[in-house]
């Protein structure tokens, strides 16, 4: 008889604090949103394209800091949405070891090396390579309609001795609307 109080008592306390651990509560989420015609698409055009600096001397980067003259080039965002305002534009790439503010050529025999590649904006000032997008400047877009952003390369030397060869190097652009 005493078994069974003891069986009996340890199955009542295991039922007990087992269903301590079953108490629930309801609780809600509520979701909300909005859903915007701000943002723009990328012209065919202005996907993958490709920039030549064309043919420099060497002898016009004699020292680090020298640079080449600008050459243009344009990212076309059409269609652009009726609420879009502006954009962010970012370059994310390999940066110079020498120069973190240049994005670095790829490396091969046939390459050039000493130099890298500097972007610009359509003012023609320095943009920073992989830089948070807090650190970017908006530029203003016309809502509605294409919209032509113009920007600038040029190389810049970053180490001696400059090694002539070829320019290669790829950046990838980020676009963030407002």
């Amino acid at each position: 008889m005493f078994d069974k109080i003891k069986v009996l008592s340890a199955a009542m306390l295991t039922f007990m604090l087992l269903s301590q651990n079953a108490f629930a509560a309801d609780s809600t989420i509520n979701i909300k949103g909005n859903v915007k015609d701000n943002t723009c698409a990328v012209a065919p055009g202005s996907q993958n394209q490709v920039v030549d600096l064309l043919v420099n001397a060497v002898r016009q980067l004699h020292s680090p800091g020298e640079v080449t003259p600008f050459v243009p080039f344009n990212i076309e965002l059409t269609p652009c949405g009726t609420a879009v305002t502006a954009v962010k534009v970012g370059f994310v790439g390999i940066a110079d070891t020498n120069n973190k503010s240049l994005l670095a050529l790829e490396s091969g025999s046939a390459n050039a090396s000493g130099v890298g590649i500097q972007i610009l904006d359509s003012h023609k000032i320095p943009l920073p390579l992989n830089s948070d997008s807090n650190n970017i400047m908006w530029t203003s877009l016309v809502a509605g309609q294409s919209n032509t952003l113009r920007f600038y390369a040029r190389l810049m030397a970053s180490k001696l001795p400059i090694v002539p060869g070829h320019i290669r190097a790829t950046a990838t652009f980020t676009l963030e609307f407002q």
